[in-house]
């Protein structure tokens, strides 16, 4: 039984499913917060698209916006099913606040067309309570064929389509001799150059896993329009080389910047939904800190997670996150209160003093009181200007040790890109005290 036969019959048995049920309302606080991530929730869960089919969603107002892709043997009718089901999903979240939802089927041969079914409420209700038989319901659906004329729709569109297309992807290998063979799905809209770059991807991840054991790859990619047709393409393990070094070689001048959006901490709010007592509480918190000219990057991280979780109705995975996160801002509110209450001590110089042998710094040393791992994850940049202005020099042969201590810190805690910008600054140090 092909595909669509199946797919067919299945939404022919939803729709019979979704008049005998009629139109079923969720409780209302459902309804307080519909996001794009418990639209998109709904649909997968319902299983109305194929397996894989990637959904983004969107509302505004009382209109609910889904995007998808058309399954290539997919008719008019079908869309207009499939429309139906995911117009009865989102509605059911929320059924008193919206009444339209518009499905865009993006086609993935041709990401400039897309077909256009919008469903109301109404549409979806009369079918429901047997007012529409199943054909009166497809021929009062109005199916649009639009042309995107957005680049930025058209360029979502495709990023969207290839991560879809990556995650059903099949791969397939075996060694023969001293030959690794692979077989990999041929994706629709690849070009003779992308199968290049695949096949170059794929390769080197294989005599990677392989070692020496492999001489050479084969790639093999079927054309699942075309069952039992191949493209292949062959590399020896010395080209793979040579192609890699020649790749290295002319991207050695594209650079990578690291850049930090600055986030209005005292402008966010938290969403309507589980623990929003307990959420509000941290956020205070980080206002709090934020105003103080404490850095918060790190807490904020977990903030938007846990956010994400309420959204997507992840209510016990949010929880136990949110518990967490006020118990590490109590951490950092204590660490910031005995701080401030140590007072250096004073210290007098005697003519013994001098007599006495004076140990050497070491790399733990600093000019003024020791930073914790948790301050420099926290904040490196707060960290380093209080050790400079202690120092009254930033260019103090004593900052290496700084640097040294936070580069360390950073590096342990997988944020090799802040390392790295702290190794810099330190190499100009260095550079400047040898001249």
């Amino acid at each position: 039984m092909s595909q669509r036969v199946h797919s067919n019959k299945r939404n022919l048995l939803a729709l019979a499913a979704l008049a005998s049920l009629g139109f079923s309302s969720m409780p209302t606080a459902a309804e307080a917060a519909l996001s794009a991530g418990q639209i998109i929730n709904a649909v997968e869960q319902g299983k109305i698209l194929a397996n894989g089919t990637r959904v983004n969603a969107a509302v505004n107002g009382a209109e609910a916006y889904v995007s998808t892709y058309r399954n290539a043997r997919a008719n008019n009718d079908d869309c207009k099913i499939e429309a139906v089901l995911v117009a009865k999903a989102v509605i059911d979240l929320a059924p008193t606040e919206i009444s339209r939802v518009t499905v865009y089927f993006y086609s993935s041969a041709n990401l400039n067309k897309r077909k256009v079914v919008s469903v109301t409420v109404g549409d979806v209700k009369a079918f429901g309570a047997g007012q529409l038989g199943r054909e009166q319901l497809l021929a009062s659906l109005n199916i649009q064929d639009d042309d995107v004329s957005d680049p930025a729709s058209r360029l979502s569109a495709y990023l969207q389509n290839r991560e879809s297309a990556r995650s059903r992807k099949r791969i397939d290998t075996i060694m023969v001799g001293d030959t690794l063979e692979v077989t990999a799905d041929l994706d629709s809209d690849m070009t003779d150059r992308d199968m290049k770059y695949e096949a170059l991807k794929i390769g080197e991840k294989a005599l990677e896993t392989a070692g020496q054991a492999a001489k050479r790859v084969r790639i093999s990619f079927s054309d699942p329009a075309a069952k039992g047709s191949f493209r292949q393409i062959e590399l020896e393990s010395s080209q793979l080389r040579s192609l890699d070094s020649s790749l290295q070689s002319a991207l050695s001048n594209v650079q990578i910047a690291s850049v930090n959006a600055k986030v209005d901490v005292q402008s966010l709010s938290t969403a309507d939904g589980a623990d929003k007592d307990l959420r509000d509480k941290a956020l205070s918190r980080l206002k709090d800190f934020d105003s103080k000219g404490v850095g918060v990057g790190p807490f904020l991280k977990s903030f938007f997670a846990i956010e994400q979780m309420i959204s997507l109705g992840n209510d016990e995975q949010a929880h136990a996150a949110i518990l967490k996160l006020n118990t590490a801002l109590d951490e950092q509110a204590e660490r910031a209160k005995n701080a401030k209450e140590i007072k250096p001590m004073k210290t007098t110089t005697t003519a013994v003093d001098h007599c006495l042998p004076v140990a050497k710094p070491t790399e733990n040393r600093f000019a003024v009181t020791a930073m914790t791992d948790s301050q420099i994850e926290t904040d490196p940049d707060r960290m380093l200007k209080s050790q400079e202005d202690a120092l009254g020099d930033p260019y103090s042969p004593r900052m290496v040790d700084v640097y040294n201590r936070i580069i360390k810190v950073l590096t342990k805690a997988n944020r090799p890109d802040d390392a790295r910008k702290f190794t810099d600054k330190l190499n100009s140090i260095k550079s400047r005290l040898t001249k």
